[in-house]
């Protein structure tokens, strides 16, 4: 661990990143010029009590990114919470997440989603949750390796993925 808090193991660091500072920009510069993603880094959840971005550094390189946000489960569908011992029962809902072309199949993003799942655990949440496009069948394996189910959705052509904490 870093002393920021952040996962660090051969050379490869991730943290949080917090808008308006020079590693956020370089998150998103990397999550609008090759992912198409930086909306998703920066529009507001109504339903999140909390929100975070993790990016994902080699040296200055960004090679990675992770937002995700914690909500009470159901919230962002107006659903009543599910309580568990009188308690909302919570999640982490990834929001946006990707790693650079030509960084890829070097355990980037399964890193970013290892911190992510680890911050959600700590936080109380009850479980991760995400959606992905069909055509996303790189981050299906990532999802599946780490222990995701999935469930199809049907208000477009993606699937849900959750894992329990």
């Amino acid at each position: 661990m870093t002393a920021a808090g952040g996962a660090q193991r051969r050379g490869l660091e991730v943290s949080e990143v917090t808008p308006g500072t020079p590693r956020f920009e370089t998150v998103l510069a990397l999550a609008a010029q090759v992912l198409r993603q930086d909306r998703y880094l920066l529009t507001e959840v109504p339903a999140a009590l909390e929100s975070h971005v993790l990016g994902a550094f080699d040296g200055s390189d960004c090679t990675g990114f992770l937002r995700y946000v914690i909500q009470v489960i159901g919230a962002e569908a107006g659903r009543p919470p599910v309580l568990s011992e009188g308690i909302p029962l919570r999640e982490g809902y990834v929001e946006a997440f990707g790693v650079g072309p030509r960084f890829r199949r070097r355990g980037i993003g399964t890193r970013l989603q290892d911190e992510a799942v680890r911050r959600c655990k700590a936080a109380g949440c009850y479980q991760m949750r995400s959606r992905s496009p069909v055509t996303s069948t790189e981050n299906y394996a990532l999802k599946l390796a780490a222990g995701y189910v999935l469930h199809p959705s049907s208000e477009n052509d993606s699937y849900y993925f959750l894992r329990r904490l």
